[in-house]
């Protein structure tokens, strides 16, 4: 059959309509009268804005966008968009708003979002409002009051930054006794990389001045004493993870999986990630993919232990989605926390580190050996790594590694793809970006860490040291292509601020950090779409506007490109799309 290819002119009319997909007012437009069967016809064409593609190098935007069973059918002129309308084809008119592909989470934590619905938001400004010990003692009581719990069940509260308290200090297992006697109580440090546990709950778990430190992690202790302070660093952790992450009914974990999933997608985020998927996770996420209700792409990076359990069992299928739930690798942890002074440094920190006498350089959570078994054990299976390295001695134990584990295995470097990536490769040296490149190691950044902790990795680190941390520039430059973000929830999941900060780089005080290392908004945008998109190795099928992509798109109240950069992060989410099916619109959300 063939079919005449209606070449329009764009429409417009003075009667201005409310668009009710997205709460849009939109002028009355038009690509044409219908040109094809139902059969054939989109289900919906996208006009009359900025239609960002993302798919190559430079900035490239077509009129029209057609979508069709929730894939990219046509991208290109308005003129050819007519061919592909039918007599249903819903048509969207932008009114001048920022189409884009949906945003690919780089790195976070999806399921302390799940977990966090029951704990208490000890955050500091902006993002809450915790200022002192009061606050925090507060807040608690609140939550304890809100979930009806009893003086016996645990109380988790999450998200406090000391270096903003008016203490300027972690909190102690004796600040929280004084209001939680009987109560075990657990503080998850912004950083997550540090809890504070009161004298309750250290005793539930078997703490006391006979444990000893764990290998990888601190037991703080109380000055000219054995007795644990109440802070935990690293490994020293592990024994209350069972705390933070509870067995409960998989209904209920669903339901709140429903709510991460719409804080993502309320954020313009299509694929999601959980930068540490634990064992009990798992049959939460079969239950919801088998009820078909996985609204967003779900990415894992399998925490160590688990890992090498399902290695070992040999029934994963690794990298491959299966009912929209994707076990993509290993998650290996090498070190803790810039802004927590855990992070593994090659040398000191120059601000006194708490509990530290001498040279602090961090914890190294994995010795060199352990890291090259890893490595080993993960490139013989063909498994992904993704490595938490913050501090460059942390990268140094990483890439001798990736040398040892290729060295072993007599593979070419270049031999095979991996992509293995280094997660957040915050404190750098220059040298380490040439091994990335030469070894094509994939860095997710973490940029957000310049408004967060710039001044304070200043402090900590020094000018040189501190102005190198996330160096997006640098690397780009060397041929690296890179992704950016949230690490949620030690930061907001704000995909705009998440660019605002790749390219201004502007700490709380005002003052620009690392100035060389600012990136256009257009590379910030790539480390978010099809960059992401890359380090999954999904970019064939999502992270730009390309017929044959599934339809992921994220509308925007303006374009990131053309506003003035310091308003970035002001840029609003309109409208969510996955898989051509809307999942969030700001109307609906009002």
């Amino acid at each position: 059959m063939k079919y005449r290819h209606v070449i329009v002119a764009l429409a417009v009319f003075a009667a201005v309509t409310l668009n009710s997909a997205c709460g849009r007012t939109t002028q009355e437009q038009s690509v044409g009268t219908a040109s094809v069967s139902t059969q054939q016809a989109a289900d919906t064409i996208y006009f009359g804005g900025d239609i960002l593609t993302m798919e190559g190098k430079a900035p490239r935007y077509v009129e029209a966008l057609a979508v069709k069973d929730g894939r990219i059918t046509f991208a290109g002129a308005i003129s050819g968009a007519g061919r592909w309308k039918g007599p249903n084809t819903h048509e969207v008119n932008l009114a001048g708003q920022t189409l884009l592909p949906g945003f690919v989470d780089g790195h976070s934590h999806i399921f302390l979002h799940v977990e966090g619905q029951d704990w208490a938001d000890l955050s500091s400004a902006p993002v809450g409002s915790t200022k002192n010990f009061d606050d925090i003692i507060r807040a608690l009581k609140d939550k304890q009051k809100a979930l009806g719990a009893d003086e016996t069940q645990w109380l988790i509260g999450s998200g406090y930054d000391e270096s903003l308290l008016d203490e300027k200090r972690h909190p102690t297992a004796a600040d929280l006794d004084k209001a939680f006697p009987n109560t075990p109580v657990l503080l998850f440090h912004v950083s997550g990389h540090i809890f504070i546990v009161n004298s309750a709950g250290l005793k539930a778990k078997g703490v006391n001045a006979d444990t000893p430190d764990p290998s990888g992690g601190v037991i703080v202790r109380l000055p000219n004493s054995r007795e644990p302070s109440g802070e935990l660093q690293e490994n020293a952790r592990f024994p209350f993870l069972d705390v933070i992450v509870k067995d409960r009914p998989i209904d209920e974990s669903a339901k709140k999986l429903a709510k991460a999933f719409a804080y993502y997608a309320q954020n313009g985020v299509t694929t999601v990630q959980e930068g540490g998927l634990q064992e009990s996770h798992l049959p939460v996420l079969r239950a919801v993919a088998e009820r078909g209700d996985m609204s967003l792409d779900f990415v894992g990076l399998v925490f160590q232990p688990v890992a090498e359990k399902l290695i070992a069992e040999g029934n994963t299928q690794w990298g491959v989605y299966e009912k929209g739930v994707k076990l993509a690798g290993i998650k290996i942890t090498i070190d803790g926390s810039p802004q927590g002074k855990t992070a593994y440094l090659s040398k000191p920190y120059l601000t006194p580190v708490p509990h530290c006498h001498g040279d602090c350089r961090g914890v190294s959570a994995l010795t060199a050996e352990e890291v090259k078994e890893l490595m080993l054990l993960s490139y013989q299976n063909n498994v992904q790594v993704y490595a938490h390295c913050n501090g460059d001695a942390a990268v140094d134990l990483m890439l001798a590694g990736h040398e040892y584990a290729l060295d072993q295995m007599k593979e070419d470097p270049k031999a095979k793809d991996r992509r293995t990536v280094i997660v957040h490769s915050q404190v750098m040296r220059p040298d380490q970006l040439d091994a990335y490149a030469k070894y094509r190691i994939f860095p997710s950044f973490f940029t957000n860490h310049t408004y967060f902790w710039g001044d304070a990795h200043r402090a900590n680190l020094g000018e040189e040291r501190g102005a190198f941390i996330s160096p997006m520039r640098s690397a780009i430059d060397k041929g690296i292509r890179v992704a950016n973000h949230t690490d949620y929830s030690v930061t907001p999941v704000n995909q705009m601020f998440v660019v605002w900060s790749a390219v201004n780089r502007i700490t709380r005080t005002g003052s620009v950090i690392g100035p060389e290392e600012r990136i256009t908004p257009y590379e910030a945008l790539q480390a978010i779409t099809i960059n992401g998109a890359y380090m999954y190795f999904e970019e064939d099928g999502k992270g730009s506007l390309e017929p044959g992509k599934v339809a992921d798109l994220v509308i925007l109240d303006q374009n990131p490109l053309k506003v003035d950069p310091l308003t970035i992060k002001d840029i609003k989410v309109m409208e969510t799309v996955k898989a051509g099916k809307t999942v969030f619109t700001l109307e609906s959300a009002k």
